[in-house]
């Protein structure tokens, strides 16, 4: 090995180490140009893949050179190829770095390209936007800024404000008119800035206008504000929290209103030793408003009493709570002693006549008081005694100032009861039919009113005075008329002497319900002729919807079904009604039958009823009939039929068997019980 290196003069030694040499940077150069590659394209990448393969063509070569002088170091010949070798790579590696500068030259021109295109794009993106941007230095000083900027501040283009500090900033909006509505929000400016966190602070201007501005910081040590005009955000967000706890069509306060002022009246009242009502009232009637004069009139009203209230009632709070109620809370009094002044003040509300869309009307209201503490210490007690004492007051005695009482609780208590009770009474089985029946001035009995029974398990027979109104509050009313409808129908269909079968139904059913589609299903299940049903209305079914209820009675009697007048002469329209509808009998109200001996009005109200009836030729049926001498006066003026107890108790179906399971003509009269 040593003889190979004695063998080597200094040339030689001196081109072995340029081979070396050019190996080693061509191999580094063609590593680099081809890492450029990957991070390159178009002509720079292939330029830069070019510069990579020359020099390690460059390299191969080279070595080839090395490995020649080192294989013949004394030869001459070998040292010249290896020479030209050399020279060849020297020429080859300089192309290469030519190619490598020309590749970085132009991608460094392309990011550049690109670069500005970006800012271009950026600086567009940001023109746009509606948000004003500012861009402050590490130094606090104003870089750049937006259009928008501009134009949510009104500041002129023109105005220098490059350079400038927050501070100056901010004056030179002062003078554009942009002042702050509260100057404690400077601060509050300056501490975000000064923060260097993200943060948010919303401005209000003197002239009405909100103005968010974000503090974004940078990593230099500047920060981005974006600026953003939220007035139209702020103003439907307190919009929102007006409707949140305001009534829309009256705008007074809302029940959630109303609430928190109890809450809040309770604690004055408690620290102060003081006392406090809680007033409801309710517009009497206000369902009749809105039939007869229409919707838009109803809440015209409302809002009318609304202004009359508030006008009136300085001394408390006023709220809707809905429907047609309003709710009033006074202001806390040391004095417990109130009552009668609160009640004085709250009778005066309840008469108003109000003008509305040209009508005069006269609107009557009943109140429902309770007191602090006397009534209930907190709200939710005071407001439900109040409540108590409103119904109280429109069940007894409307357009009067009631003031609850503790067995008035009790009472509401107990109808919750019997309400939940009357839920499961149909499901329960709990109801029955009693038949009380109907006959001729001369003793025969010609058919059966079916009458509705409660035999409750624990509460025995309850009265139908006390729950078919209930019924009819919680919307019963519909199902239960069906089973008695359906019921009577079946026991009727089964009797051998065809008598009349008559069923009441409720107005409601009449809203509810597809009354003669009902009919027809239950004649069609039960098979009893159609003209042995006879349908039991008041005028109560007519008050509502005229027109839609006579078209419903219309439908029914195409049945083949009779339709009845009952409790004729009670009621305030019933002549005109007789006009309107062929009703095929009318039934006088009891309560004229069983005044016949001890009142002369009554029995010349009867005759003109019956006289009527003939002119109309109606047959006539008096209810209530107890006594021989009222039979006589009702046969004597024309009656030709009657029922009441004289003819017989309402009773279970089986005590009457051996009149309704009879083959032969209709029975004489047979008095039960």
């Amino acid at each position: 090995m040593f003889q190979v290196f004695s063998e080597w003069d200094n040339q030689h030694t001196g081109f072995v180490t340029l081979g070396l040499a050019l190996c080693l940077l061509g191999g580094m150069a063609a590593v680099g140009a081809w890492r450029f590659t990957y991070i390159s394209s178009g002509r720079v990448r292939r330029g830069w893949i070019i510069a990579s393969c020359v020099a390690a063509v460059c390299v191969v070569v080279n070595t080839l050179a090395v490995a020649l002088l080192l294989a013949s170091p004394a030869e001459i010949l070998m040292r010249d190829i290896a020479l030209a070798i050399i020279t060849v790579t020297i020429l080859g590696m300089t192309v290469s770095v030519a190619m490598a500068v020309w590749s970085g030259a132009q991608g460094t021109q392309n990011f550049r390209s690109a670069l500005a295109e970006r800012v271009m794009v950026l600086d567009a993106v940001v023109q746009e936007d509606k948000a004003g941007f500012c861009l402050f230095s590490p130094e606090g000083r104003l870089d750049s800024w937006n259009e928008a900027f501009l134009n949510i501040y009104a500041v002129a283009p023109s105005q220098p404000l490059a350079g400038r500090s927050l501070a100056g900033l901010i004056k030179v909006l002062r003078r554009g008119g942009n002042l702050l509505a509260d100057f404690g929000q400077l601060s509050e400016i300056k501490a975000a800035s000064a923060s260097g966190e993200p943060s948010e602070v919303t401005l209000e201007l003197r002239d009405g206008r909100h103005i968010r501005i974000e503090f974004r910081p940078l990593p230099n040590g500047g920060w981005i504000a974006k600026h953003a005009d939220v007035t139209d955000y702020k103003m439907a967000e307190q919009r929102f929290a007006y409707l949140t706890l305001h009534d829309i069509a009256t705008g007074l306060p809302n029940r959630a209103a109303f609430n928190q002022r109890i809450v809040h009246t309770l604690a004055i009242a408690r620290d102060q030793h003081a006392s406090f009502a809680v007033i409801r009232l309710g517009i009497d009637r206000f369902k009749e408003i809105n039939d007869v004069f229409g919707q838009s009139v109803g809440d015209a009203v409302l809002a009318r009493m609304a202004e009359r209230l508030n006008e009136t009632c300085h001394w408390g709070f006023l709220a809707r709570p809905g429907g047609d109620e309003f709710s009033i809370v006074t202001t806390p009094v040391p004095v417990a002693d109130v009552v009668e002044e609160i009640c004085a003040k709250v009778a005066q509300l309840c008469d108003l006549e109000l003008e509305v869309d040209g009508h005069a009307i006269r609107v009557g209201s009943t109140a429902g008081v309770s007191i602090y503490p006397h009534d209930g210490d907190n709200a939710d007690t005071l407001i439900a005694h109040a409540d108590v004492a409103l119904y109280r007051a429109k069940t007894e005695r409307r357009g009067t100032v009631c003031l609850f009482e503790p067995a008035m609780d009790l009472q509401i208590r107990e109808r919750r009861a019997l309400q939940r009770e009357l839920a499961e009474a149909l499901p329960n089985g709990e109801f029955e039919l009693h038949y009380q029946p109907q006959a001729t001035a001369d003793g025969v009995i010609v058919g059966f009113e079916a009458l509705l029974r409660w035999r409750h398990p624990v509460r025995g027979m309850v009265p139908p005075a006390t729950f078919i109104p209930l019924a009819e509050e919680t919307g019963l009313i519909g199902a239960i008329d069906e089973w008695v409808l359906r019921t009577a129908c079946v026991e009727a269909a089964s009797w051998s002497n065809p008598l009349a079968i008559a069923v009441n139904l409720s107005p409601l059913d009449f809203r509810r319900l597809d009354v003669p589609a009902l009919i027809l299903q239950v004649l069609m299940e039960t098979g009893l002729d159609a003209k042995r049903l006879e349908v039991e209305i008041t005028e109560g079914v007519l008050i509502d919807d005229f027109a839609g209820a006579i078209a419903i009675l219309r439908r029914i009697k195409k049945l083949g079904v009779r339709v009845a007048m009952d409790d004729f002469g009670a009621g305030y329209s019933s002549l005109s009604y007789l006009q309107s509808f062929p009703f095929d009998k009318i039934k006088i109200d009891q309560v004229f039958t069983r005044k016949l001996e001890n009142n002369p009005d009554s029995a010349a109200i009867i005759e003109a009823i019956i006289d009527l009836a003939h002119r109309l030729n109606l047959p006539v049926i008096a209810e209530g009939v107890e006594t021989e001498s009222q039979l006589a006066f009702l046969a004597g003026a024309g009656c030709e039929e009657v029922q009441g107890y004289l003819i017989g108790k309402p009773c279970p179906i089986g005590l009457y068997r051996q009149i309704t399971g009879a083959s032969c003509a209709p029975q004489l009269l047979a008095k039960v019980g």
